[in-house]
């Protein structure tokens, strides 16, 4: 692995594949500046959310990690109308069991630390993804 973040782009190719109803994946240096009001929706926004060692042994030159990435799906919304469960529903679908490039194992569906979030227009859906990468020494 010579890039940390190596799973990134294969899960954003895999949403835009998989769930056309998506118009644009954002990552996080892609929201920098941008007003809430004006991006384009729906969309997900796909956020490296931390990692554990998946393996301690000390004598390893190669570290196992199990990094989160979360899956954020933003929804503009008339107000008090917060839908959404179609699309939530495809990307569990499309990315749960997808192993991207740079992984050595699939994708699962698990626990994310953000919680949904409702603002006035826009609704806030976060996922959570875990996978397994390697960090190679001199990679």
């Amino acid at each position: 692995m010579a890039d940390f973040f190596v799973v990134r782009d294969g899960i954003k190719a895999q949403i835009e594949a998989e769930v056309p109803e998506v118009r644009r994946v954002y990552f996080a240096e892609d929201l920098d500046g941008v007003k809430e009001a004006s991006q384009t929706t729906p969309a997900v926004h796909l956020l490296y959310q931390g990692y554990s060692p998946a393996q301690a042994e000390r004598a390893r030159v190669d570290i196992t990690l199990d990094q989160v990435w979360a899956v954020v799906l933003v929804l503009r919304q008339a107000q008090g109308d917060y839908g959404g469960g179609e699309i939530l529903d495809k990307l569990v679908q499309a990315l749960h069991g997808f192993q991207p490039n740079g992984a050595v194992m699939k994708l699962e569906l698990t626990s994310s630390s953000f919680s949904p979030s409702y603002r006035p227009r826009v609704a806030y859906y976060p996922l959570a993804f875990s996978t397994r990468v390697i960090n190679r020494k001199g990679a």
